[in-house]
């Protein structure tokens, strides 16, 4: 072969090799900090570049599991193993949990019209204690944010629509679904996000959490309430709203003193809560909003009644509703702790209320008092408000007597003016008959009352009355 010819293959063969370098893809491997604390985390980013759209990157990243335990990866891995398309980088989280120095390798392969390997490794120390210097510099260049530019359930439509500043969100599926995929991603690449990709739902409300880790550690969650309908519901209706009862036991919460077990309603197995000591049988019932409360179901009628649980000062008891008003009290309703319940007060305003109910540990039925400003709920001992009404009552005996004998009193002393007066008007008489003149015109007896009222005042009537009758007899 010529020389000329020898040159152009060189050439020719120089530009393909020159060509396919230039869009060959690269990784490398960074740290957050060269040197750590024990128990301290530490961020471990691998970028991809020089790749086209075209290209397709995997790599997995090793590291020494004696000195470090993994955290978190980046959404578009699977712990770490990673695949990228295109340039990228990717954030993995470690916990040192050892000292020495650790490296993290990561190896793997990309792939467009050529195809590649690629490799990258870094260095980090673990020390017992933090160099403060670095890590309030770290700590200053590192992002802070942590929210989500997008967040998506496949093949669904979130409530309300997506904004990066809503974090909470529903979701309402049919009863055969099982699972969901979540999809979302940073604002921020180097944060990260755990809680997406397939997520099984079982019946009922299922809270799924997505949490956003931010560079710095600031952390973010989104949540997604995925409501699944019950496959053939058991539905009830209770003053006009309307319930369904709850057939799934992983939804309930058994109360303390009570057995699980299963009853049935409407040909249909249901789990319920059973106590020896109530006599309670509790089932569960959601209403139109999601929200799961027990309810005493009573098989005879088929009734429900809900079931509320009061605790205060380790005494539990269960409100009962009663027409004995305890003496001197009026029927109310109480809020104990946010719990509507009936009761009785002396007055609108006090801070005392009676309560009858069960104590579900003993199963004996009080009166209990509570105390609305401490919050304290004791016993109702009714003795001393029995003793004050007995008190009462023989205080208002003894006004009742008192008044009794002033009323006797006044009679009496009526009774004797008015024989008074008759006696006066007697004596009147016998004076006139002896003078031959009215008292009120003799000259003679102008003092003549007043001898009346001696007369009277002295009790001397039938003596004065026997003088007047022998002067009778002499002048006849």
């Amino acid at each position: 072969m010529s020389k000329t010819l020898k040159y152009i293959a060189f050439v020719i063969i120089s530009y393909f090799l020159l060509l396919s370098s230039t869009y060959a893809a690269s990784l490398s491997l960074s740290r957050s900090a060269s040197s750590v604390s024990l128990n301290s985390t530490v961020k471990v980013t691998a970028k991809i570049s020089g790749a086209t759209n075209y290209t397709y990157s995997e790599f997995t990243l090793s590291y020494d599991q004696e000195k470090f335990s993994f955290v978190s990866s980046s959404d578009s891995c699977n712990g770490l193993y990673c695949l990228v398309e295109g340039n990228g980088s990717i954030t993995f989280t470690f916990k040192a949990k050892m000292e020495g120095s650790a490296t993290f390798n990561a190896s793997g392969t990309f792939e467009d019209d050529s195809s590649g390997s690629l490799a990258s490794s870094t260095k980090i120390t673990v020390t017992s204690k933090s160099d403060n210097t670095t890590s309030v510099t770290d700590k200053t260049n590192l992002s802070s944010n942590n929210y989500l530019s997008s967040l998506i359930v496949e093949g669904y439509e979130l409530t309300p629509e997506f904004n990066k500043d809503t974090t909470e969100y529903t979701l309402n599926l049919a009863s055969d679904i099982s699972s969901i995929s979540i999809g979302a991603t940073a604002e921020d690449n180097n944060a990260t996000i755990i809680g997406t990709g397939n997520q099984e739902v079982s019946e009922g409300i299922n809270t799924i959490e997505i949490t956003v880790t931010a560079e710095n550690g600031n952390k973010k969650t989104y949540v997604i309430k995925a409501n699944v309908e019950e496959k053939d519901p058991i539905s009830i209706t209770i003053d006009k709203d309307k319930y369904t009862v709850v057939r799934n036991k992983d939804l309930l919460t058994k109360p303390e003193n009570y057995e699980e077990k299963t009853i049935t309603i409407d040909s249909k197995e249901v789990p319920a809560f059973y106590s020896e000591i109530t006599n309670f049988t509790l089932v569960g019932l959601k209403d139109s909003d999601g929200e799961i409360a027990l309810y005493i179901y009573n098989e005879k009628d088929n009734s429900y009644t809900l079931y509320q649980e009061l605790s205060f000062n380790s005494i539990r008891i269960y409100p009962i509703n009663t027409n004995k008003i305890p003496k001197g009290y009026q029927k109310y309703t109480i809020d104990m702790n946010g719990t509507k319940v009936k009761g009785f007060k002396i007055a609108d305003d006090s801070s005392y209320a009676i309560i009858y109910g069960m104590d579900v540990d003993t199963g004996k039925k009080n009166y209990y008092m509570y105390d609305s400003e401490n919050n304290t709920l004791q016993i109702y001992n009714d003795e001393h408000v029995n003793l004050l009404y007995k008190e009462q009552k023989i205080y208002s005996y003894i006004i009742l007597c008192s008044w009794a004998c002033i009323v006797l009193f006044l009679i009496i002393i009526i009774v004797l003016c008015i024989k008074n007066s008759k006696r006066k008007k007697k004596i009147r008489n016998i004076l006139n008959k002896i003078s031959g003149n009215k008292i009120d015109d003799s000259p003679e007896l102008v003092n003549g009352e007043e001898i009346v009222d001696e007369l009277v005042e002295q009790n001397q009537d039938d003596e004065m009355y026997d003088i007047f009758e022998d002067n009778k007899k002499k002048r006849k």
